[in-house]
């Protein structure tokens, strides 16, 4: 339900082509970090591009996720699997305040018409959609190198196994000399 990269959520105003299921999306990089597609727009458009893509996505009611699916992520994400799964790669229990939340909101959605929570659930992901693209990602902190590093890799080391000393010996090449 989070998918972490989505190329389809890029500038759609760069130059190649991505085909996506749904439809065709132009992209440059695929590199690029998501906030320096996205700091050409307002954080109102970026809600309003997730929007559109959330509505072809998700056309009709039951495209959206019940109350109960909802509340199932709840649970598995307050599992003990979960939580250690989560306090090995990330050194904390896992936070489930923000699936919660969106069970909480799907309940408050309960007296209104299908369509009317279909809009209301579609707004609050294209929301979380776009806050998402115009924060600071975790990849920010890395620049693309431009030229490979001087002697990396290292050449490769020849070894022997030495009988009589019973230990690997490095074979000497022309460009380490003897050693």
């Amino acid at each position: 339900m989070y998918p972490i990269f989505r190329p389809e959520r890029l500038d759609p105003a760069m130059s190649s082509t991505v085909s996506t299921p749904s439809d065709s999306v132009n992209v440059t990089d695929l590199n690029q970090s998501s906030q320096s597609s996205s700091s050409l727009f307002t954080f109102e458009e970026v809600v309003q591009q997730e929007y559109k893509h959330l509505s072809k996505v998700h056309p009709k009611p039951k495209d959206i996720p019940s109350c109960m699916q909802l509340f199932q992520l709840v649970m598995g994400c307050n599992g003990i699997k979960n939580h250690v799964t989560n306090l090995y790669r990330e050194g904390q229990m896992a936070n489930c305040s923000e699936k919660w939340e969106d069970t909480k909101f799907c309940m408050s959605m309960r007296t209104k018409s299908p369509e009317e929570r279909r809009e209301a659930w579609l707004m609050r992901r294209a929301e979380w959609w776009a806050k998402r693209r115009t924060s600071g990602s975790s990849e920010d902190v890395w620049d693309i190198r431009t030229e490979s590093l001087p002697n990396y890799p290292p050449p490769p080391t020849r070894f022997i196994y030495n009988q009589e000393k019973k230990e690997f010996v490095i074979i000497p090449s022309p460009t380490t000399g003897s050693q």
